[in-house]
């Protein structure tokens, strides 16, 4: 739908965009259809759909993937939600909640529509590989995948992300629109990586799809978007022997952003200098490095040596 189209659409249903959610809504429908395309939907697939809203991307999901779950905070999309139920009463589903606080496994190994997937979950299997069973009389596909897409707004985007690639059922992909800032951090490499960056690449192979102009939506935003796409493969990218302490160094790091790495380590971590002048010398990183110009491999051995 063009602006106009939008708002007489929103005046229908008496919504109003809160900017304390950043709701600004989607109105480039080639733009959606590349977001489902780069996600790669088919009807093998199970879609987690963040933060729906007017629901026109969700109905591009729910023609394309075998079951949709639509997870959105905002209770005044219940009557458009409703309506696109109706028009896909046996592959979507629609929850009322913060997805920073949703049990997004819980909900959907409890659908009947995917009992066999129940056991895997229950038995800690990854629900971003294969979920196995038979497959229903209504004909949905129990042997998917489980993904993420979503227009999310700016301001939580590094929090949904690290929710996801550090949650114990990771997804098999995460497709998402958000600030061009955003996705061009995520896809940073050694001498501009952030923390939010070596979160996603710990465990995912991130690229940058497109650009997307703020025209694209209505209320326009003052920045520029971009659709991100994150592969999680299944077998884990790098070997972490303690993943806790892993973050521990490179947030305690990162807090003294732009310190030397060697003052860092006796500031932060509150290493003898002695000490830390030790583990960089056998590790081969420069003392007078910046904590953004390590590599995650630097990251990982350095942690193991702490």
């Amino acid at each position: 739908m063009n602006k106009d189209q939008l708002v007489e659409f929103l005046r229908r249903y008496r919504i109003k965009p809160n900017f304390t959610y950043g709701q600004n809504f989607l109105i480039d429908d080639f733009v959606m259809d590349d977001i489902v395309d780069a996600a790669e939907v088919a009807k093998k697939d199970i879609v987690l759909e963040i933060g729906p809203g007017i629901g026109n991307l969700t109905r591009k999901l729910c023609e394309r993937a075998g079951f949709v779950l639509s997870v959105e905070k905002d209770e005044k999309f219940l009557p458009i939600l409703k309506e696109i139920k109706k028009d896909f009463p046996e592959n979507f589903k629609y929850e009322f909640s913060d997805i920073l606080g949703f049990d997004y496994s819980k909900v959907l190994a409890s659908q009947q529509i995917y009992s066999g997937a129940s056991k895997s979950l229950e038995r800690g299997g990854r629900s971003g590989a294969t979920l196995e069973g038979e497959n229903t009389s209504k004909g949905f596909p129990l042997q998917g995948s489980f993904k993420v897409v979503a227009n999310i707004p700016y301001y939580i985007t590094g929090k949904i992300l690290q929710m996801f690639m550090t949650a114990e059922h990771k997804p098999e992909s995460i497709t998402i629109l958000t600030q061009k800032e955003v996705a061009e951090n995520v896809v940073s490499r050694p001498g501009n990586l952030s923390i939010l960056a070596i979160s996603v690449q710990l465990y995912g192979q991130p690229k940058l799809v497109q650009k997307v102009l703020a025209r694209s939506f209505f209320p326009a935003p003052k920045v520029d978007s971009a659709v991100l796409q994150i592969s999680i493969p299944k077998k884990p990218l790098y070997k972490l022997t303690d993943e806790k302490k892993f973050f521990r160094v490179v947030k305690s790091c990162f807090a003294g952003k732009r310190k030397q790495l060697h003052n860092t380590l006796v500031n932060n971590l509150h290493l003898e200098k002695n000490k830390a002048s030790e583990i960089l010398q056998e590790l081969k990183i420069n003392p007078a490095a910046r904590p953004q110009e390590l590599s995650i491999e630097n990251w990982i051995r350095l942690s193991e040596k702490i």
